[in-house]
């Protein structure tokens, strides 16, 4: 509703305040131009500039009319097609008179000549254009058959100029039309500015002068086009500005009006009003896409703006048609503000319940430490058997006490590892002596070519090591190859390494490289080496002892020189005792064994590993203190993989509920079982204490500190749907979790509570002719506005679960 509130005053500022539409509208033309490459002007028109340097040179301003005669007799001569004269030739300057007979000859000699005219003040009545006088030049007044057109035109940046003007019965047209021989079908010409005016193939009037001297050369250049003559001196002429000149001339100015008659590709209103309702139709599609997919709101934002610039590349540079993109712009920017409203007020009220549920937390384990302290207090003095009974109610309160403390910490920030605490060695993370001293085994055994056994319990980061040893040996320019020993079978692993030739077996097509001779000069790695058949294991013997390797298939045998690095998570010793493992092969990749200790032999490397794989993350996000505890708690069997897939999946769960930290609940159970105790589990205790009474949700309320009933109501009724979700929607089973109880009054309460949420979801769901999920979703604002976001998701499965009973 904010959006579409904001989008009439928008539209309002548009249709009272046109010069603010006219200068989007320029301002979005100018920088569409400006994107592309410029077009080059007509080649049939060419400039011939009065320059600065000329009327220094020839003489003051006005110059001597005998050199617009010579100039016209020798464009002439050459076989121009048209000569536009642009400056206009006053009458009243009568130190000129004495030039106007010869330049009316040379005019009636060229017979092509088209002289400029002035118009006084120019106003519109009925899509016609009128003026109130005309002002003819000199050579015009004597001989009235000479050709003449305005050069008047209106606006400052967007520059019309009439096609015609009528003063009384006499009709004008403009100077461009004259020239071209082009009469648009509009009463006038919207100029549009293809490139800068330098594109213009132009001379100064001394450099013509000097051209014509070589008559053959310009006559290539001039025959046949359109030349205008004008002044450029901006001490002179009026100077204007186009996308791509801060100063024009008004010669140039009548050069692209000739250039857009010539090539129609002046710009054209039809479309205006049209497009101003289809911008506002395109922007209410926006307002609602972005409220149906509000995750998605940027990426529609986006869409629509690449769209909308698309869309006015083509209509505008294409098909030359003017738009009111400022509809489009200023609705856009509205919307967008709106968004950022929404935003604010929706993260500010998320922070609200958040705070809340801080202060929830905080007084509830200010009222626990009472509790605790005014039972010690009474177990002093107690007899023995009394005393015991208190010391297991004192246990038991510290415990909450202790879940309590965790949960606060979870709404806490974990302090950020400072860089002078933390060791990053080839993307492993570690501050502990053990991870120091494999560090230390791996500078000293790197550069050496010496084969190395890796040892470690699955997930602990063999394959770091591996890739750490041969980037700090004298191979880490060649190619570093990993082959997994134990993914492949015997005979696949041996063509895997050793490569086949065409015909050693079916489907062998053609010869195929093995990984040692893709390594060859280089490393390869090895991993769960301790897998492999003893029939493999002979062969690999041969290649570490010799470096010969022989492919499936192959009679003969090739040399190759690379470094082997082997790796296992077994324990090659007792598989040696027990004949499973080749003694020979064991102490040929022995020679320097690096053990990595497992991750709950080093705890205190978890802090810093987790804050390395945030950092490596494209999302900016933390971890919480409980969160960072439990994990510190945890055993981790499966070591950093473990661990590093943990904050992978934690990442997503906190970034899907648009917070910026991991907290408890984004981690695994079996991780958190221990520390963790949620509001809703607070809220569904204190219910179930009071046997789901009516006045239960108030008392909770009040009990939990005088909190809002409703944060209460909305985290039973989400912790519900999520049960629901969980039980594959069998609602007796949810009834009788939540209920805890086989009491047949307090189940029926249960039971009536939770139909109710049911129904009324039906009953608003069948109001519906859509079966769409998003649909009715972006309908159904007022049931997930203050359920906590973490049971959004719940709320999502139980409508669609409901639309399938619909269908």
């Amino acid at each position: 509703m904010l959006k579409l509130f904001l989008l009439l005053p928008a539209i309002a500022l548009l249709t009272f305040f046109p010069s603010l539409n006219q200068s989007i509208n320029f301002t979005t033309e100018s920088v569409i131009k400006n994107i592309l490459p410029e077009k080059l002007p007509d080649s049939s028109i060419i400039l011939i500039k009065i320059t600065s340097e000329d009327i220094e040179k020839i003489g003051p301003w006005p110059v001597k009319r005998s050199y617009y005669a010579l100039l016209i007799r020798n464009l002439k001569s050459l076989g121009v097609r048209k000569i536009g004269l642009e400056v206009f030739l006053s009458a009243r300057i009568t130190s000129q008179t004495v030039y106007d007979n010869l330049l009316e000859s040379e005019i009636s000699n060229a017979g092509n000549v088209v002289l400029s005219s002035i118009a006084g003040e120019i106003y519109k009545r009925n899509g016609v254009y009128f003026t109130d006088s005309l002002s003819f030049p000199t050579p015009k007044l004597l001989n009235e058959s000479f050709e003449t057109g305005h050069i008047n035109f209106i606006g400052s940046k967007e520059i019309i100029v009439p096609s015609e003007l009528i003063s009384f019965n006499q009709v004008e047209k403009a100077f461009s039309v004259k020239l071209s021989d082009k009469t648009p079908a509009d009463k006038n010409i919207i100029i549009n500015f293809v490139s800068s005016w330098n594109k213009f193939k132009s001379y100064s009037l001394l450099e013509f002068f000097d051209l014509i001297n070589q008559q053959d050369e310009a006559e290539k250049i001039f025959r046949n086009k359109i030349v205008l003559i004008g002044v450029t001196d901006n001490q002179i002429a009026p100077q204007f500005s186009s996308p791509f000149d801060d100063e024009l001339p008004g010669l140039a100015l009548h050069a692209f009006a000739t250039d857009n008659l010539l090539n129609e590709r002046y710009f054209r209103d039809d479309l205006k009003t049209f497009s101003s309702f289809v911008f506002v139709l395109l922007i209410l599609l926006m307002i609602y896409l972005t409220e149906r997919y509000k995750d998605k709101s940027a990426i529609i934002f986006l869409l629509f703006f690449i769209g909308f610039i698309i869309i006015v590349f083509v209509v505008q540079e294409i098909l030359y048609q003017r738009l009111n993109a400022s509809f489009f712009l200023i609705g856009f920017a509205f919307t967008a503000i709106a968004q950022l409203i929404q935003l604010y007020f929706e993260s500010k009220e998320e922070l609200n319940i958040s705070e809340k549920e801080k202060e929830l937390l905080k007084s509830l384990l200010q009222k626990k430490e009472e509790e605790l302290t005014s039972l010690k207090k009474q177990s002093e003095g107690l007899s023995r058997d009394k005393s015991d009974i208190l010391k297991s109610e004192i246990e038991k309160l510290q415990e909450e006490i202790n879940r309590l403390r965790e949960n606060k910490e979870d709404l806490a920030e974990a302090d950020e590892i400072k860089e002078s605490e933390a060791k990053i060695f080839f993307g492993m993370a570690y501050r502990s002596r053990q991870m120091n001293e494999v560090v230390e085994l791996i500078k000293k055994a790197a550069p050496t070519d010496s084969t190395i056994l890796i040892t470690g319990e699955s997930g602990t980061g063999k394959e770091l090591v591996a890739n750490a040893i041969h980037k700090l040996s004298k191979r880490s320019s060649e190619k570093f190859v990993v082959v997994n020993c134990a993914a492949l079978t015997e005979s696949l692993l041996e063509s895997e390494l050793f490569g086949y030739v065409k015909g050693a077996f079916t489907g062998a097509i053609s010869d195929k490289q093995g990984k040692f001779e893709v390594a060859d000069k280089g490393t390869i790695f090895l991993d769960e080496i301790g897998e492999t058949s003893e029939n493999f294991q002979v062969k690999l013997l041969r290649v570490l002892q010799s470096g010969d390797i022989e492919k499936v298939g192959a009679t003969t045998s090739k040399k190759v020189n690379v470094r082997v690095i082997a790796a296992t998570n077994k324990n090659l010793e007792k598989l040696v005792s027990e004949k499973k493992f080749r003694e020979d092969l064991f102490y040929r990749i022995n020679v320097i064994n690096i053990n990595l200790p497992p991750l709950r032999e080093r705890k205190e490397d978890i802090d810093i590993i987790v804050d390395y794989l945030l950092k490596q993350s494209e999302q900016k996000i933390n971890i919480s203190i409980a969160a960072l505890k439990a994990l510190n708690e945890y055993d981790w069997k499966g070591n950093v993989r473990e661990l590093e897939s943990v904050i992978k999946r934690a990442i997503i769960f906190a970034s899907s509920e648009g917070r910026n930290i991991i907290q408890l609940s984004d981690l695994p159970e079996i991780i958190t079982k221990a520390v963790r105790i949620n509001i809703e589990d607070l809220v569904l205790e204190s219910l179930r204490k009071k046997k789901f009474s009516h006045s239960a949700i108030s008392e909770t309320a009040k009990e939990l500190g005088n909190i809002n009933r409703t944060i209460v109501a909305e985290n039973f009724r989400g912790y519900s749907f999520k049960l629901f979700v969980e039980n594959s929607f069998d609602k007796n089973s949810t009834i009788r979790q939540i209920a805890n109880c086989d009491e047949a009054d307090v189940v029926k309460r249960v039971e009536q509570k939770f139909n109710l949420w049911i129904e009324n979801l039906k009953e608003d769901i069948n109001s519906f002719s859509s079966d769409d999920f998003e649909k009715i979703k972006s309908k159904f604002a007022s049931k997930y506005k203050n359920l906590p976001q973490r049971f959004h998701l719940y709320l999502d499965e139980v409508i669609k679960y409901l639309l399938g009973m619909k269908s």
